[in-house]
């Protein structure tokens, strides 16, 4: 382990925008840091995806270093803070496609059968032209009801990649309905492989 005057040095120059001592304070804790985040995550994929959009943020804001304070404890707390936004983030997120999901079941109770068919259909059409990834990955969230982070495991990519990659076929089935009936599409999803 380096000294605290290394240390001090390393920090001091990263404040002044030294590329090198950046890349020395990564190497010289990532180890532990990522042991430290995968005790929370349990995933990989996610647990890179936080410490490098925690090194990203002790870059950005390398000038308010102090070389004096401990810059392992800044760098653990800063980590601790983007995997707590992210549960946070990701927890806000369900919640809101819980509640919209109940809404749209409760909405479509009362439609005729015959046109929800004829939506399945047509999703069933526009899920065939994505993309062979982007299809991959909707299948495997929508029908195999798997996790971005189990998803993200399974076809070795990162979690933003797979959430890149609904967005895109959200997009893509979006366009291709012209009418208002496209949020009650969702609700027949868990239909499909049924019907």
């Amino acid at each position: 382990m380096a000294n605290k005057e290394k240390i001090s040095s390393l920090v001091c120059s990263l404040k002044k925008g030294d590329q090198l001592a950046f890349k020395a304070i990564h190497n010289l804790y990532y180890k532990n840091l990522y042991a430290y985040i995968n005790s929370f995550t349990k995933n990989d994929c996610e647990t890179e995806d936080i410490l490098q959009e925690t090194f990203i943020k002790i870059w950005h804001f390398r000038e308010k270093l102090n070389e004096l304070d401990s810059i392992k404890s800044y760098i653990f707390k800063t980590a601790y803070y983007t995997y707590i936004d992210k549960y946070r983030k990701d927890k806000r997120e369900q919640n809101v496609l819980d509640s919209w999901i109940y809404q749209q079941l409760i909405e479509s109770i009362d439609e005729d059968d015959e046109i929800n068919l004829m939506r399945i259909k047509k999703l069933r059409q526009e899920i065939d032209k994505l993309p062979k990834r982007c299809k991959e990955v909707f299948i495997l969230c929508k029908f195999e009801n798997l996790t971005h982070s189990q998803i993200a495991n399974h076809l070795e990519i990162s979690p933003k990649t797979v959430q890149a990659q609904m967005c895109k076929a959200y997009t893509l089935i979006r366009e291709s309905f012209k009418d208002n009936v496209f949020l009650n599409l969702f609700l027949n999803f868990y239909k499909i492989l049924k019907i």
